[in-house]
């Protein structure tokens, strides 16, 4: 009986775990989820020309000049231009 128990537990404790781990990464990847109206809406535009600053992380990274916020930590220079119009 117990053993029957360890294992429903353990296959209902993965399959919790699997569905956290997907929303979490459909949260924070702009490439998978992007509710357009809502992301266009609220970022704003980039006040610099992009050409010859295309690595947006080597100013806007955590520790650069104009560090962007925590819940854009993992994200490509791509997608800063999906969001914030230039």
């Amino acid at each position: 009986m117990r053993e029957r128990y360890s294992t429903e537990l353990a296959i209902v404790s993965g399959i919790i775990i699997a569905v956290v781990a997907i929303a979490f990464a459909l949260v924070q990847s702009p490439e998978i989820y992007q509710p357009e109206k809502t992301m266009v809406s609220i970022a704003q535009g980039i006040p610099h020309p992009v050409e010859g600053m295309e690595k947006c992380n080597s100013c806007h990274g955590i520790k650069g000049m104009y560090p962007y916020p925590p819940g854009h930590l993992g994200w490509s220079n791509q997608s800063c231009v999906k969001c914030h119009a230039h």
